[in-house]
C-alpha cells in the first residue's frame, strides 16, 4: 500500500527533524534592549522613580547608577547570557529594613524581543569570606525575587550594605546579587532550514502527483 503524498511529507519531515538531537537553541539576553528601573510599590501598584534603558553588550551595561540625590547609593548592572549581576558600589551605608514592603529593581524586556522568562534564581548564595561578590546582606532570594514573562523584581526591602563590618551586621564583602534567569528556549537556525526543507518536499511530491494524474488523463 502506498503512502499518501501528505504521509510521504511527514515521514520525510520528521526524519529531517530526527537528524538535529538538539533542536533548540539556549535564549540569550545578548543583543537585547532591557529596561532597568528603580522603584516601589507602596500597595498602590509599582511606581518607577528611576529608569535606564539599554542594550546588552560585551561589558558593563550600567555603571554607577546613583538612586538617591547624594550620589551615595550607587549600584552597577552586569548583564550577559541570562545572567544578571547588581553589585553596590555606593560610597554610604545602605538599609532598607521597614520600607515600603517592595522597594527595589524591576528588570524590564524593553524592547519585547526577549523569550518567556520561565524562572529566577540567585547564583551567589555560597559565602567566600573575605572576597567581594557575596550575597547581599539581608537578601532573601526564596521572598525578594519574583517574575513573569517579561520582568524580574528585585526586592531590596530587607537589604543592607555597611563598608565597615558592624557587630552582627553590616559584612562589607556582602555586595551582590548575582541573578540567573531561565528563558524558553528558541529552535535553532538549522532546524527551521530542515522544517523549509521539509514543505519544499511535500511541494515536489504534490507537484509529481499532479503531472502523474495529468499524464495519465
Amino acid at each position: 500500500m502506498k503512502l499518501s503524498t501528505c504521509m510521504q511529507a511527514v515521514v520525510v519531515t520528521a526524519s529531517l527533524l530526527a537528524l538535529a538531537p538538539s533542536a533548540q537553541a539556549q535564549s540569550t539576553l545578548d543583543g537585547r534592549s532591557l529596561t532597568i528601573e528603580y522603584g516601589l510599590d507602596a500597595g498602590t501598584g509599582w511606581q518607577a522613580i528611576k529608569s535606564q534603558t539599554f542594550t546588552v553588550g560585551g561589558g558593563l551595561e550600567v555603571s554607577n547608577w546613583s538612586i538617591d540625590s547624594k550620589n551615595t547609593i550607587q549600584w552597577n548592572i552586569d548583564v550577559s547570557g541570562t545572567d544578571v549581576v547588581f553589585t553596590y558600589v555606593g560610597s554610604g551605608d545602605f538599609m532598607n529594613f521597614g520600607s515600603p514592603e517592595k522597594l527595589g529593581f524591576r528588570l524590564v524586556d524593553a524592547g519585547n524581543s526577549v523569550p518567556d522568562i520561565l524562572g529566577v534564581q540567585a547564583s551567589n548564595t555560597a559565602y567566600v569570606p573575605n572576597v567581594q561578590g557575596n550575597l547581599l546582606e539581608g537578601f532573601d532570594p526564596a521572598t525578594a525575587l519574583s517574575f513573569d514573562a517579561n520582568q524580574v523584581y528585585v526586592n531590596l526591602n530587607a537589604s543592607m550594605y555597611h563598608h565597615h563590618a558592624m557587630p552582627g551586621m553590616g559584612d562589607p564583602v556582602r555586595d551582590t546579587i548575582a541573578l540567573h534567569l531561565n528563558v524558553s528556549a528558541v529552535p535553532e537556525a538549522a532546524t527551521w532550514a530542515q522544517m523549509t526543507a521539509g514543505l519544499l518536499v511535500l511541494g515536489g511530491l504534490a507537484q509529481r502527483r499532479h503531472r502523474r494524474q495529468q499524464h495519465k488523463a
